[in-house]
C-alpha cells in the first residue's frame, strides 16, 4: 500500500472507507499529529475479540516482547492491536539501527520479517518519535502494509484539518469557522484542536459556529501554554494551567508529551551548556530559537535558577512518567503531572559554593 499523507488517512477514516492493513508505521515531523493518527488508528481497529497492548522502546531497549505479543494472541482475545511507541533515545540514526545487545532478543531484522508476515486480524502500529524511521523497516511496511507520513501540512489543509478535527468530536462546523480557525492558529495543529475541544465542551450552551468565531477559543492560545510557563517566574502558574488545561478535557498524556516533556528538554538543554560556560548563542543554535528572542533569555534564566541537577533528575521522572501513562499504570494522571512539576518549581534552589 506504499505511503500516504496525514490528511488522506484521516479522510478515509471520517468517511469510514479506510481498510488498515496489518502493519502500519507513523513517522514525520509533527510530533501532535503522529500521536493524534495513533489514537484515531486504535480507535478504528478497536472491537470484540481485539485486545489492545501498548509498548515503549527506548535506550537498549529491543522488539522482542512487541513481536511476542503479535505472534501469539491470548485465547481470550483472538487479535491483537501493539501500538509501539519507538523513542528518540533508542539512537536510530541515519536510518539504521544500532545492533541489539547480546541475549535482548529480536532486533530491526526480526522486525522487518515479523512484519512481512504479519496478518490480519491482529495489527501493529510503529510510530517513530524520530522525523523518519530506520530505512530497513520503512520499506518493508511500504511493501507490505501502510506509512502515514505527519509533516507540516500545507496552507491549502488546513481548513480540512479544523474540519476532520471537529466532526471527531461532534461537532458541525462551517466552512467560514473552518477558515477562521486557520487563520487564528495556521499550523499549529495542536491549538486548532484545543480550540475544538473547548467549543466541543461549550457545545451545550454555544453553537460551536458562535464559540470559535466569537474568539472565546483563544482561551486556548493562553491558556495551554504550559510549555513556555516552566520558563517563566511565576512558580505555580504552570501547575494552575495542568489544573484548569484537565478541567477543559485537555488530555494530561498529550500534555505530558506535547509540552512538558519537550519544555524540560529545553532547559536541561540551557543548563547543560550554561554548566560548559557556553552562552545564549550557543543556547539559541541546540534549541532552534532566535538569538535576540525574549523566550531564549527566558529559557536561560529558568535553567539557571532551576539548576542542572534538579533539571536532570525531573526530566528522567518526566520520561519514566510518559511510559507510565501510556502503558496504563496510572489512574490519576493530572495529579502526577502536578507531583512531576512540584519539586522543580516550588523548591528553593541551592546557592552555589564560593
Amino acid at each position: 500500500m506504499a505511503a500516504e499523507n496525514a490528511l488522506a488517512l484521516l479522510s478515509q477514516l471520517d468517511a469510514g472507507k479506510a481498510l488498515l492493513p496489518p502493519a502500519i508505521l507513523i513517522s514525520g515531523a509533527q510530533a501532535f499529529l503522529k500521536e493524534y493518527v495513533l489514537d484515531q488508528c486504535r480507535q478504528a481497529l478497536r472491537g470484540a475479540g481485539r485486545e489492545t497492548r501498548s509498548f515503549q522502546i527506548g535506550s537498549g531497549g529491543d522488539f522482542g516482547a512487541v513481536l511476542e505479543a503479535i505472534s501469539a494472541p491470548s485465547l481470550f482475545a483472538p487479535a491483537i492491536i501493539a501500538s509501539c511507541r519507538v523513542l528518540k533515545s533508542r539512537g536510530d540514526e541515519d536510518g539504521e539501527a544500532p545492533e541489539p545487545r547480546s541475549g535482548r532478543g529480536a532486533d530491526h531484522s526480526q522486525l522487518t520479517r515479523a512484519i512481512e508476515l504479519l496478518k490480519a486480524p491482529s495489527h501493529l502500529i510503529l510510530l517513530y518519535e524520530r522525523d523518519n524511521a530506520p530505512a530497513r523497516v520503512q520499506r518493508q511496511v511500504e511493501k507490505a502494509g501502510l506509512v502515514i507520513v505527519c509533516n507540516k501540512p500545507f496552507d491549502s489543509q488546513l481548513p480540512q484539518f479544523a474540519g476532520i478535527f471537529a466532526r471527531r468530536l461532534g461537532l458541525k462546523i462551517g466552512y467560514a469557522t473552518a477558515d477562521a480557525l486557520t487563520e487564528r492558529y495556521g499550523a499549529n495543529l495542536a491549538a486548532m484542536h484545543n480550540a475544538l475541544v473547548l467549543a466541543a465542551i461549550a457545545a451545550a450552551r454555544q453553537q460551536p459556529d458562535e464559540f470559535v468565531r466569537s474568539g472565546a477559543a483563544d482561551l486556548g492560545a493562553d491558556l495551554f501554554q504550559i510549555s513556555e510557563s516552566l520558563s517563566g517566574d511565576l512558580p505555580l502558574m504552570p501547575l494552575a494551567m495542568i489544573d484548569r488545561a484537565a478541567a477543559l478535557g485537555r488530555d494530561p498524556t498529550e500534555l505530558l508529551a506535547v509540552e512538558i516533556i519537550p519544555a524540560l528538554r529545553r532547559l536541561l538543554i540551557a543548563a547543560t551548556l550554561e554548566a560548559q560556560r557556553q552562552g545564549t548563542a550557543e543556547i539559541a543554535l541546540e534549541t532552534g530559537m532566535s538569538p535576540r528572542s525574549p523566550r531564549l533569555t527566558a529559557l536561560a534564566n529558568a535553567a539557571r535558577r532551576y539548576g542542572l541537577r534538579r533539571l536532570t533528575q525531573v526530566y528522567r521522572e518526566a520520561i519514566k512518567l510518559d511510559a507510565d501513562f501510556k502503558n496504563g499504570m496510572v489512574k490519576e494522571r493530572e495529579r502526577a503531572l502536578s507531583g512531576l512539576l512540584a519539586p522543580l518549581l516550588l523548591t528553593e534552589p541551592r546557592a552555589p559554593a564560593r
